[in-house]
């Protein structure tokens, strides 16, 4: 086995035959806006079954991540552990446009793509470092969860003042 790449010549055609795979390597350029798998190699231990159809992998896969909190940016290091169950078509089993799926290249699968996609859709959209966190001050940029900024609230612009009288009779 090269990389990502795995042979299925023994099991393509054979449904009920599998393979397990144990794959350790590195992709890089995993990322949301504010999440990035780290450099370190993703663990992954996978079940390459023939159907019908072509080649079925499952399993489950494991890296590391750093996050910057959506509310006060700081940064985090965790773990992002995800299964898999992933369909790769053999020539002639096309599926439906409408449907995800992996293509068979000769006689092997290239799980790049596939575990890219995965972990990139693992990965936290809004990362948070603890439920409470206070984020920043909008005006001046202070951590609020080391403590209140001193910034002065701002009057209420006028035209506002019949919303706020009916929040607080709601409230």
């Amino acid at each position: 086995m090269q990389g990502f790449k795995v042979p299925v010549d023994k099991i393509i055609d054979r449904p009920g035959e599998y393979r397990d795979i144990e794959l350790q390597a590195e992709l890089s350029g995993v990322s949301t806006a504010l999440a990035v798998l780290q450099d370190d190699p993703i663990d992954a231990q996978l079940r390459a079954e023939s159907v019908v159809e072509g080649i079925l992998v499952t399993g489950k896969v494991h890296g590391l991540a750093r996050f910057n909190c959506a509310r006060c940016l700081k940064e985090l290091e965790g773990d992002v552990d995800l299964e898999v169950c992933e369909m790769f078509v053999a020539p002639g089993h096309e599926a439906p446009p409408e449907e995800d799926s992996y293509k068979i290249d000769g006689l092997e699968l290239n799980l790049e793509p596939m575990l890219r996609d995965a972990v990139a859709l693992a990965l936290p959209l809004n990362p948070i470092c603890k439920m409470d966190c206070a984020g920043l001050c909008a005006r001046c940029g202070k951590d609020l969860n080391e403590g209140p900024c001193g910034c002065k609230e701002e009057e209420m612009d006028p035209r506002w003042a019949a919303l706020s009288e009916l929040r607080d009779k709601l409230a």
